[in-house]
């Protein structure tokens, strides 16, 4: 996987109501001068189901109701924001806008890939340790909390805004030794 890189370096979590991210993200890249951010993206993660007997993939965001934006400009973007509808607000302490933490960002940016998608990891489990050969959460162990299997999923905590917040993010078990 690529490791992302990006020029402008603060990323700003905006909340917006749940069902309407990736909508409203498509509105901010056509209102919003270029210049003002560097991506507008809703993290995605391909979660399989099955469906008639059959696993499927399909994308869900990783954190329903936020949408992220690179931008070193963020009070800029946010004059803009008020024209759109079902906008709810930047994340902000107090009257400051907070970009997420550096450590947050670097932890993120491990598990995605360049368009900001999180696919299905493969690894096994020995005795009580969790091992992923591949995929995202590969030298990520630490972050996993538990599994289900059934699902193909594992619940992985990482720090998101300042507290640690459980995410679902698609692993499947090939093999328990």
């Amino acid at each position: 996987m690529a490791k992302l890189t990006l020029k402008q370096t603060n990323w700003y979590v905006i909340q917006v109501l749940t069902g309407n991210e990736l909508a409203i993200c498509d509105t901010l890249k056509k209102i919003l001068d270029k210049d003002l951010y560097e991506h507008c993206f809703v993290p995605m993660c391909e979660m399989p189901y099955k469906k008639k007997g059959k696993y499927i993939n399909i994308k869900k965001p990783l954190f329903p109701g936020y949408l992220f934006i690179v931008s070193d400009f963020i009070d800029d973007v946010h004059s803009t924001l008020w024209k759109v509808a079902k906008f709810k607000r930047i994340l902000r302490t107090d009257n400051t806008f907070v970009p997420m933490e550096e450590e947050e960002v670097e932890i993120f940016k491990g598990l995605v890939d360049e368009t900001f998608n999180i696919s299905l990891s493969i690894g096994f489990i020995e005795g009580d340790k969790i091992e992923v050969t591949d995929g995202p959460l590969k030298g990520q162990e630490g972050l996993i909390k538990k599994i289900d299997r059934h699902k193909r999923m594992a619940i992985v905590e990482m720090p998101f805004l300042g507290k640690a917040t459980r995410v679902r993010m698609p692993l499947e078990i090939v093999e328990k030794r």
